[in-house]
């Protein structure tokens, strides 16, 4: 006997040999098909064109093609489309990219900082001199929002700092244990030359105390414009050798050079101004900044007119930043006069360095601090003397 479901539900039994046909169902009184094996048990369920030939009184073949049977776990649609294939894929790919990007990070660019010059070696000792040198730079760095003071090109603070106005003059420097108690230097042993022409960089020296000397033909075209500079070169070239550095050190204004010479050699003659005791420490140096500049305006006077020389000497650039009000106040200290203190000032911001001589007749050198823009002052001569 052969038992299935009719479409109505209810349990139909049937002869071995009615299998494959049809047979009504006792209870709906309908027709139902037999199905051809007893295990076949509800294939007849998923083939609806068989039972509407059934309904409709035609009889199907006794051997039919059995519906495939879906696939455990696959989601069947209607439209035939199965999105399960695709969405297996994207979780297999999400589950590799989760693992590279672990990867990655616990392995790879852990090797990679571990080389990188960065990257600060355990138990390595430190210099003391760097650390201090980074602390100064630290507290010497303006606060946010603080204009930077001192000389505008910060790059030339880098190394030995010397200049001269005019500019042009060649850098001669040794070792003051290696100069004479007096006299030029350009024949001391470890004696240095850096021609500005050369296009060499401020040199790096080591800490210590050094003889500085800046060398101008007596020719430079610079020097030749300066008011009665013709008639002094005749004066020198008539003079002898004790009255040739009188001369240079009355027609030129006062710096704090310790000397000022006139030399000559067979192919050339020059003006040379030498700076001792310079002193270098921690790669800074106090800095030379030279004057070529004439005295003018006074007749045979000390003094000179600085506003004259200031306004036809002196470069128009601006290369120092300072607290103007404040060197007013100081200015006004050493004794200054109203009318002289625009010009004093306009030559600070442009060269960093401003001779004066006060009514009672004292040689005054004002300066602007090249790294930080503090004012200071020198007293090169004092009345009498």
């Amino acid at each position: 006997m052969i038992e299935f479901k009719a479409e109505c539900g209810h349990t139909v039994r049937a002869r071995d040999e009615d299998a494959g046909g049809l047979v009504r169902c006792s209870y709906c009184g309908k027709p139902a098909n037999v199905p051809e094996a007893k295990n076949e048990g509800l294939d007849h369920l998923f083939d609806e064109a068989e039972i509407a030939h059934a309904q409709e009184g035609s009889t199907p073949s006794r051997k039919k093609k059995r519906r495939q049977r879906p696939v455990l776990g696959a989601p069947r649609s209607r439209s035939g489309f199965n999105p399960f294939p695709i969405i297996v894929k994207l979780c297999y790919f999400a589950l590799l990219l989760c693992i590279v990007i672990i990867v990655t990070n616990k392995f790879i660019l852990p090797a990679f900082r571990s080389e990188s010059p960065s990257v600060r070696v355990p138990n390595k000792p430190e210099n003391p001199a760097v650390n201090q040198a980074s602390q100064r730079k630290k507290e010497d760095s303006p606060a946010p929002g603080t204009p930077e003071r001192g000389l505008r090109n910060r790059a030339l603070l880098a190394g030995f700092y010397v200049t001269s106005t005019p500019p042009g003059a060649t850098v001669l420097y040794v070792p003051m244990s290696e100069a004479a108690p007096q006299g030029r230097i350009n024949k001391c042993k470890g004696c240095q030359t850096l021609r500005p022409s050369s296009g060499a960089s401020p040199p790096r020296l080591s800490d210590g105390t050094y003889v500085v000397e800046l060398v101008l033909p007596w020719n430079d075209p610079n020097l030749k414009r300066f008011k009665g500079y013709t008639e002094f070169r005749r004066e020198v070239e008539r003079a002898g050798e004790a009255q040739r550095r009188q001369l240079v050190e009355g027609f030129f204004i006062p710096d704090e050079a310790t000397a000022v010479f006139f030399d000559e050699t067979e192919e050339q003659k020059y003006i040379v101004r030498q700076y001792r005791n310079v002193e270098v420490r921690d790669g800074r140096s106090q800095g030379v900044r030279g004057l070529f500049l004439p005295r003018i305006g006074l007749g045979d006077g000390p003094g000179f007119s600085i506003e004259e020389l200031v306004a036809s000497y002196i470069p128009d650039t601006e290369s120092y930043t300072f607290d103007e009000q404040d060197f007013r106040g100081e200015l006004d200290f050493y004794g200054v006069g109203l009318t002289d203190q625009p010009w004093v000032l306009k030559a600070l911001t442009r060269i960093g360095i401003m001779t004066y001589i006060t009514q009672a007749r004292r040689e005054l050198v004002f300066k602007v601090g090249i790294e930080d823009g503090v004012f200071s002052a020198k007293a090169i001569r004092e009345p009498g003397k």
